[in-house]
């Protein structure tokens, strides 16, 4: 566990990828330098770049039935935003498509399963049930909170809870009825959090507003992701 690594997945079906190497228009701007790069599969690619000495993996996979399912699975260090931002421009697109998954890059044998599992989970069945979630918060203290969702998304909840467990954060991608998905990030703090720092969780700002200059806005207790 000490060694594994958080990856976010890009989709990059307009990026080149000429010899085993990808191509994308803004890579000059960033001087990014390849230290390495290993075929590992006939659909997988794993490359190790550098920036100011500090390093930063990505693996390259593609679905063997599609050519475009083309992703990118970054390392989400400090580098990260730099490194995918070249793949914007000049005629080429990436999204981030909600795919997160840690691994141990010392342990390659493993890490094809496990694209391959994470890439094939991200799609659903046509005749399969979405994970449709509503999150209803506390308006106030002492008032309730709500979470409703279908069994899929109760399921995906709690495979998510036991990434959290065991890596400290993770994120979960959701819908409420009418479709309009969002990500919901988990985070595991220790028992001595200083839970004091942190805004409470109130939305009615007319019993509660947060002092920006003082509490800790959620988003800002986590560290893996740049929130």
């Amino acid at each position: 566990m000490a060694n594994e690594k958080l990856f976010t997945a890009i989709y990059i079906p307009e990026t080149p990828f000429v010899n085993g190497v990808l191509k994308p228009k803004k890579a000059m701007k960033y001087t990014f330098e390849l230290l390495e790069s290993e075929k590992m599969a006939s659909n997988l690619y794993h490359f190790i770049y550098k920036k100011d000495e500090t390093q930063i993996h990505s693996y390259y996979f593609k679905d063997l039935e599609d050519d475009l399912e083309r992703y990118l699975f970054v390392e989400n260090n400090d580098l990260y935003d730099d490194f995918v931002s070249q793949f914007w421009g000049g005629g080429q697109r990436y999204w981030e498509c909600g795919m997160d998954v840690y691994f141990e890059v010392d342990r390659p044998e493993e890490v094809l399963e496990q694209l391959n599992r994470v890439v094939t989970n991200r799609f659903y069945e046509e005749d399969e049930p979405m994970p449709v979630c509503h999150i209803f918060g506390q308006q106030m203290w002492h008032s309730n909170a709500y979470l409703i969702a279908n069994r899929t998304a109760l399921l995906e909840l709690k495979e998510a809870i036991e990434v959290a467990l065991k890596h400290e954060e993770t994120r979960l991608g959701l819908m409420p009825s009418d479709g309009e998905g969002y990500d919901l990030f988990i985070k595991c703090v220790e028992d001595d959090f200083e839970w004091e720092e942190l805004e409470m969780p109130y939305h009615d700002r007319e019993c509660y507003v947060p002092d920006e200059s003082a509490d800790l806005p959620p988003n800002k207790t986590f560290k893996k992701y740049k929130l």
